[in-house]
């Protein structure tokens, strides 16, 4: 099984000379199988790419029949469908799985949402390929030969990390998540006065905390390849407490704690520069190396960068 990214960025696309090693597409990924079966996950801008090379390299095979596992339905992750070459061609099938939506609206309806005509020339009805829209929650199902297994995450709005297996092999995808924390405990350290706070209260929901963190954490153990939101650095994170990500250490300890093969860093923040990656990402080895493992084969994710698991 194999992995490449072509939308590595989060929250916003940001094309220029200062990210062209990484990338500036927002969240897009391809999984192949041994013979070639194809999986996305997520739909961000760097989907028109990989639309494009499935028209060139895919279609003179025959017909695409295409799945797509979102996430969750925010811009960074679905921008990218109204530009899909292959959603213009009749022969095409493309099927969207994702979560339920908490706000009561329908997957179809928030997909092409983005397509009304004050946005977009092009209604989702007016493409030419077969679409249908499947919702999904934590559940186990198949497509193809792939397994896939949801869990929930915690992000701003209803959002999904994915296990996929195939034959023996396993990828997991942990992004657009931020570790649970008690606030009720944060919010009684910030005041003098102590007395109107519940101490049950507050150990029941530390106990809460723990077993969603872990539950996260379980999900992915003995991975084969890991791709973990790491958005922030930790001291970057303390202003932005609540955005729904994660930082690069905590991706670190996740990487060891699940005993992962390949840890991916993904989901880069768009103010980040190819330059600073570098950096960053050399600190990150020395990081892992330091917290005393060095099974794990760390790095940074980039468009184009092509994974064997």
């Amino acid at each position: 099984m194999k992995l490449r990214f072509w939308g590595v960025r989060g929250s916003v696309p940001t094309p220029g000379p200062k990210t062209v090693k990484y990338g500036g597409n927002t969240s897009c990924i391809e999984i192949r199988g041994d013979k070639n079966e194809l999986l996305i996950i997520d739909a961000g801008t760097g989907l028109r790419e990989l639309g494009n090379y499935l028209i060139s390299n895919d279609l003179p095979e025959g017909p695409l029949h295409i799945n797509i596992l979102l996430t969750h339905t925010h811009w960074d992750h679905i921008q990218g469908f109204p530009f899909f070459g292959p959603a213009f061609i009749p022969s095409s099938k493309i099927n969207f799985h994702g979560p339920v939506n908490a706000m009561g609206k329908k997957l179809e309806e928030i997909v092409s949402g983005q397509m009304a005509y004050s946005y977009f020339p092009i209604k989702l009805n007016e493409l030419r390929a077969d679409i249908k829209f499947k919702e999904i929650r934590e559940e186990e199902f198949e497509l193809g030969p792939f397994k896939v297994s949801t869990c929930y995450l915690n992000h701003p709005i209803l959002c999904l990390g994915y296990r996929i297996t195939y034959k023996n092999k396993t990828i997991v995808t942990l992004y657009d998540n931020e570790p649970y924390r008690n606030i009720f405990a944060e919010k009684r350290s910030e005041q003098e006065n102590h007395d109107h706070f519940d101490d049950e209260a507050i150990h029941e929901a530390e106990q809460y905390v723990k077993a969603q963190n872990q539950k996260i954490l379980d999900f992915a153990e003995g991975t084969d390849l890991l791709v973990f939101d790491a958005q922030y650095t930790q001291e970057e994170y303390k202003t932005k407490v609540g955005w729904g990500h994660s930082t690069i250490e905590h991706a670190i300890q996740a990487g060891i704690f699940t005993r992962c093969k390949k840890l991916a860093l993904f989901h880069h923040d768009p103010v980040r520069s190819d330059k600073e990656l570098d950096a960053l990402q050399v600190q990150t080895i020395d990081k892992a190396k330091q917290m005393g493992d060095n099974n794990i084969i760390v790095f940074f994710a980039r468009e184009r960068l092509e994974v064997s698991v």
